[in-house]
């Protein structure tokens, strides 16, 4: 779920749950839900009926995940939680918080509360705590109980819709089905929490373009989900692009490749070839740079492990790393993306001339301001430092951390995940734990184009 989750990466890694830990867990959790689930009434029968209108949950899922979100931007307080350091919208960790929510719903939808299910909402729960894989991450406790009850809300009117004019009786209790699954779910993630501890003053609403929200929950609900279990119209053919040369992935190795902005792991295991997303479903670490044992992939920054060949979360089954097809002809590997959806046809109507990969326009910079680039297959952060650009590498020299979503203070920028600090006109270590410097990269102005030169 984590709809409102903070996302700043922790101090460091963590180990993932040892598997008896984990099955204890959730043999704890399986029995708390049944003993919540008897206490509100909640029967098979109320399971077998959720189970009924999953069609209708999934029918709706965009309009609802898109209702949600737009609502959330719209005011400070939790608008916060989904902003750059520069103050706009971080629309890729928008559209993770987006897929996490529908495949939590999705998987609540499939009505079956086993012990592994309720593990997987303690687990939710947990993950808005600091109890959670990431000790930084507090979300306040209204924030969930406030989600629960707007989805509720959604799903009894979409439930409605669709039976009222059909099955008087069966809306009726599929309504009644939902609202004491609810009472259980909130009883299963309000227990995560202890006394709130973070004092918040509130904000007059923000103006929000809900039809750019809903095109984002749309494309993002498909990219999980796929179009046809929601009604979407199909997604363009692919885009084949040649990466790399087979001799320059020998077997064991993998290369972390970037096309249209996609940074995408290309492995070469045990004679056959897999491209995995490089942005983990937690919190979009760099997973294709992490360690890999056998057919497990583990996350550098919060330990998340995934099976290499389907991208499937070893801990949700249900979420997996987008996966993307390799051909190999002769002696180049090709990769199939994916075209732009309907965010980027959004973003296209209007847009000005377009700019070379290396480019930018001075004016859209504002000093104490960064932007990323791809150049040449390479990730560029671009700073505006008193009115003087420089540029440097995007990830950290410790951790491969992406300092795009650090802090710029002066000319000074910090890594978010373990606090090393580079001089952006230099590249020069400022603070640890990184010990090598990033590399620079001239920057000239023409007019108000900016172009960055890589050597």
């Amino acid at each position: 779920m984590n709809a409102s989750e903070s996302h700043h990466p922790t101090a460091g890694p963590v180990q993932p749950e040892p598997d008896q830990d984990k099955a204890a867990r959730e043999a704890e959790a399986g029995s708390f839900f049944r003993y919540m689930a008897e206490y509100v009434g909640f029967t098979p029968a109320d399971a077998a009926l959720i189970r009924q209108t999953q069609p209708i949950l999934a029918k709706y899922l965009p309009e609802i995940v898109g209702d949600f979100y737009t609502h959330l931007l719209r005011y400070p307080l939790t608008r916060r939680l989904f902003l750059l350091p520069d103050g706009t919208l971080n629309e890729a960790y928008l559209t993770l918080r987006m897929r996490h929510l529908s495949n939590f719903w999705l998987r609540t939808a499939e009505g079956v509360y086993d012990d592994a299910y309720a593990g997987y909402v303690d687990y939710v729960g947990r993950a808005h705590t600091s109890r959670g894989a990431d000790p930084t991450i507090y979300v306040p406790e209204r924030y969930v109980i406030g989600q629960v009850g707007m989805i509720q809300h959604a799903i009894s009117r979409a439930v409605s819709n669709e039976l009222r004019d059909q099955d008087d009786e069966l809306e009726f209790r599929a309504v009644e089905a939902w609202d004491k699954l609810m009472m259980v779910l909130l009883e299963m993630l309000a227990r995560a929490y202890g006394h709130e501890r973070e004092p918040e003053a509130d904000g007059a609403p923000v103006p929000v373009d809900a039809d750019w929200v809903h095109a984002l929950a749309d494309q993002a609900i498909t990219l999980e989900h796929g179009a046809a279990e929601h009604g979407a119209a199909p997604a363009q053919p692919p885009r084949r692009v040649a990466v790399a040369t087979a001799g320059e992935i020998p077997d064991g190795q993998r290369k972390i490749v970037a096309v249209d902005g996609l940074s995408i792991g290309v492995f070469h295991h045990q004679g056959e070839w897999v491209a995995l997303r490089n942005s983990c479903v937690h919190q979009g670490g760099p997973v294709a740079t992490g360690a890999l044992a056998g057919e497990v992939l583990t996350c550098p920054w919060h330990g998340y492990q995934y099976d290499l060949r389907s991208g499937r979360c070893l801990t949700d089954p249900h979420a997996e790393l987008d996966r993307y097809a390799v051909t190999v002809a002769g002696d180049t590997v090709f990769v199939d993306v994916p075209r732009g959806g309907p965010v980027a046809a959004i973003q296209a109507q209007d847009a000005p001339a377009a700019l070379q990969s290396n480019e930018f326009r001075a004016a859209d910079l504002a000093a104490g301001q960064m932007l990323p680039l791809t150049v040449d297959g390479r990730s560029i952060l671009v700073y505006n430092v008193g009115g003087t650009f420089y540029a440097t590498d995007e990830t950290c020299t410790h951790a491969q951390g992406p300092l795009s979503i650090g802090h710029l203070d002066g000319k000074v920028i910090t890594c978010l995940l373990h606090g090393s600090c580079f001089d952006v006109t230099t590249g020069a270590v400022v603070c640890a734990p990184a010990t090598q410097p990033l590399k620079t990269y001239p920057v000239t102005l023409d007019g108000d184009i900016g172009r960055v030169t890589i050597a």
